[in-house]
């Protein structure tokens, strides 16, 4: 578990877990997430709070991945913004430089979901998350899963 001042999050004894019920009490170590909400664990599985609440036990979970950064959308990204230069500078500029807006609207989209964490649960599709401190929290994940 987590230590007070650690940057996955603090140890909160007596904290309820999402779907507890009075009686039930459970300790969440939390990280909170770049979009809103956290992603903790507690004894018997992982939380994530965003719009809603979801749990997912311990033996539900398959695989846990972490993805830097997806590359095949920076390299279109970076293609789009050089060919909206050079259609700027040599055949029409208000159309090369829609190209490169978009290009780079779609480069600054692409930063923004840099460090995809991803719960692989069964046969459903990835539960995917962006927590404030990826590599750490992918580290706990994967030492808690195994």
């Amino acid at each position: 578990m987590a230590q007070a001042g650690d940057a996955t999050g603090v140890a909160e004894p007596g904290q309820q877990s999402p779907d507890s019920t009075d009686q039930d009490e459970v300790a969440i170590t939390r990280t909170s997430l770049r979009n809103g909400g956290w992603l903790g664990y507690g004894n018997d599985g992982l939380y994530v709070k965003r719009d809603g609440k979801v749990k997912i036990r311990d033996e539900d979970i398959t695989r846990i991945t972490l993805r830097a950064i997806e590359w095949d959308l920076v390299v279109m990204s970076l293609l789009l913004v050089g060919v909206g230069g050079y259609v700027a500078a040599t055949r029409n500029p208000l159309v090369g430089v829609g190209f490169a807006v978009a290009g780079l609207l779609s480069l600054y989209r692409t930063y923004r979901k840099r460090y995809a964490l991803s719960v692989h649960v069964g046969n459903d599709g990835p539960l995917t998350v962006y927590p404030t401190h990826p590599k750490r929290c992918h580290e706990r994940l994967a030492d808690r899963i195994e």
